[in-house]
């Protein structure tokens, strides 16, 4: 489970639940309640995090990839879902520091975007394994 504190300041609680595949591969669900889920605004999806040194429960380098969906009439850095959902896409990457084999704090960059936009994108999940 993890979130992304920063979020927090831009009124948007995130949370993320995530399923370890194998040593290299998790996949998960996002749920983040935009202006704090004020008319339903959210953007949720799937992501999938990789590692290349097998050692995705561990200290290691992580690829990120996101595929969601921006919620009907809801606005996220000028983007503007109208009267259907909005797909979203991120890809990141970076390092995960794990502590204790509990305690996860990762640093990632990348690139999050739509069909129409494309923003440079910086996440800083911390997180905890159960």
């Amino acid at each position: 489970m993890n979130t992304e504190p920063v979020y927090f300041f831009l009124k948007a609680p995130n949370i993320a639940l995530d399923y370890n595949i194998n040593s290299s591969l998790a996949l998960g669900f996002q749920y983040a309640a935009l202006d704090w889920a004020q008319n339903g605004s959210n953007l949720s999806g799937l992501q999938l995090f990789y590692s290349r040194t097998s050692q995705i429960s561990s200290s290691s380098e992580v690829l990120k990839l996101y595929l969601g969906f921006l919620s009907r009439r809801t606005t996220l850095l000028r983007i503007e879902a109208k009267d259907n959902f909005l797909p979203v896409v991120e890809v990141l990457y970076g390092y995960r520091w794990v502590v204790d084999k509990k305690l996860t704090i990762a640093v990632l960059a990348g690139t999050f975007f739509t069909t129409k936009y494309v923003y440079p994108s910086v996440s800083i999940p911390i997180g905890y394994f159960f």
